[in-house]
């Protein structure tokens, strides 16, 4: 992936989709000293704390030969209200497009990413799914340092699982199959009839139970809390 720099027509149609009030920036990158990456958060609340200026929330756009994507994102922004990128990137890039958003804060749980396919193949689509699922799964992970997160094990072996079928259907794609291709398990079915079935509903289905299985570990959590106040 790259981050454009040209409002193209699969850029816009996912910054419209953003529905920010303001206008997207195009912002250098600009690493500080002992910042790290994948840490803009934190980096850019040292900033602050240290220089003055103010945290900007938004979304780093990101362009690939499949999707376009908006990555949740926090930029500096200085005394004049220039916005810089303070961060890290993870490909050797100097800007960003960047498109400032308040409405979304990290008050330390994931933001997952908005994405849009930028190709005419209904494979790409699932490709997002997968994606989206593991966004979903990672609001119920504690994050422990730099895009590191601890989950249960029950939450962690479904996040593991959806993973694994990102990166399968990633390689599928790449391999030049559609819905109807062979699966790639080896099954001889189509894989819109395999491991490409049902997918909303059987994510749906998935997401039900782990929302019910981290209540009750809440409630479990209180009831303990309870106890141990109590004794």
């Amino acid at each position: 992936m790259t981050s454009p720099i040209e409002m193209i027509a699969p850029v816009r149609k996912l910054v419209d989709k953003i529905g920010s009030e303001y206008e997207y920036e195009i912002v250098p990158i600009k690493p500080e000293p002992a910042t790290t990456p994948g840490n803009c958060y934190f980096n850019v609340q040292d900033k602050v704390a240290k220089d003055g200026g103010k945290l900007v929330y938004g979304w780093a756009i990101w362009l690939s030969d499949i999707i376009c994507e908006g990555e949740h994102h926090a930029v500096w922004e200085d005394e004049d209200g220039n916005l810089v990128d303070i961060t890290p990137p993870s490909i050797p890039i100097a800007k960003i497009l960047f498109v400032p958003d308040d409405r979304f804060m990290y008050e330390g749980k994931h933001i997952g990413s908005i994405r849009n396919s930028i190709v005419d193949n209904p494979l790409a689509e699932h490709i997002i799914l997968f994606a989206g699922m593991k966004d979903f799964l990672l609001k119920f992970a504690t994050r422990v340092g730099n895009e590191e997160h601890h989950f249960s094990t029950f939450t962690g072996n479904i996040y593991n699982h959806y993973d694994t079928l990102f990166n399968n259907a990633l390689l599928f794609f790449r391999a030049g199959a559609k819905l109807g291709s062979a699966c790639y398990c080896g099954s001889l079915k189509p894989y819109s009839q395999c491991h490409g079935k049902n997918l909303l509903a059987s994510m749906q289905k998935v997401k039900d139970t782990v929302i019910k299985m981290d209540d009750l570990a809440k409630e479990e959590k209180a009831k303990e809390q309870n106890e141990a106040d109590e004794s």
